[in-house]
């Protein structure tokens, strides 16, 4: 079976300074991978480097089968590769509605993705014509991750999710994001330091330290202690 995104030797970084050596991994379809470590240690630069926005100074980028290598960001976009970033990206005066119209590619599917999103997050959809940036820290990194899913996109990327979420939104989007490999099989990266919730949705961890891959294993009970062992290094 053919992985829904695959990286052989990934060589990345800014300037003349290699942040990402040479990293190969491998994502299954309907597969939630966790990438883990400390801060600092390139890990947004590897989603980066893998999305396009960093060049790939080595290596190669299979998207479902094809070589995405040198696709800039919008065609790997189109390919079904969707990003969801730490920082709060969204057009604050913007309406909800307005928001949710960008995460897709034609305007003309918007009312099915809607219902579709309103299944996950029925706050949001009450209240469409409110501006983004009224929202509660929490609900704006609730309607960055509703954008994200609005194309039910094959590969999604996720970036600190987590960060600033009080306890029940965090249960909220590992619910979310369950289902949302059940129903539609989409294939995830999660960049956490939330390891329960990171642990708790992945089948499958990678631990990275300075720019490499230093140990891989699937989840299992033994794994949070494995990756805190890692961390105090």
């Amino acid at each position: 079976m053919t992985n829904a995104l695959q990286v052989d030797g990934l060589a990345s970084g800014y300037g003349t300074s290699e942040v990402i050596s040479d990293v190969s991994f491998t994502l299954a379809k309907s597969e939630v991978l966790a990438i883990v470590g400390k801060n600092g240690m390139g890990k947004t630069s590897l989603l980066k480097a893998v999305l396009g926005f960093l060049p790939a100074w080595r290596g190669t980028i299979t998207l479902a089968g094809k070589d995405v290598t040198r696709l800039p960001p919008h065609l790997k976009r189109r390919l079904g590769l969707v990003y969801v970033p730490q920082e709060h990206a969204l057009f604050q005066d913007l309406t909800i509605r307005d928001n949710l119209r960008l995460g897709l590619l034609s305007d003309r599917d918007f009312g099915a993705a809607l219902e579709h999103i309103g299944q996950w997050f029925p706050l949001l959809t009450r209240r469409l014509q409110q501006r983004a940036g009224t929202l509660s820290g929490g609900e704006q990194k609730m309607l960055i991750v509703a954008r994200a899913l609005m194309a039910q996109p094959e590969v999604l990327l996720l970036d600190e999710v987590t960060e600033g979420l009080q306890p029940s939104l965090v249960d909220r989007l590992s619910d979310v994001l369950t289902r949302l490999r059940q129903d539609i099989g989409t294939s995830m990266i999660v960049i956490e330091q939330h390891l329960p919730f990171a642990l708790g949705i992945a089948s499958r961890y990678l631990v990275f330290k300075r720019g490499e891959i230093v140990d891989s294993a699937c989840v299992d009970a033994e794994a949070v202690a494995r990756i805190e062992a890692h961390m105090r290094i």
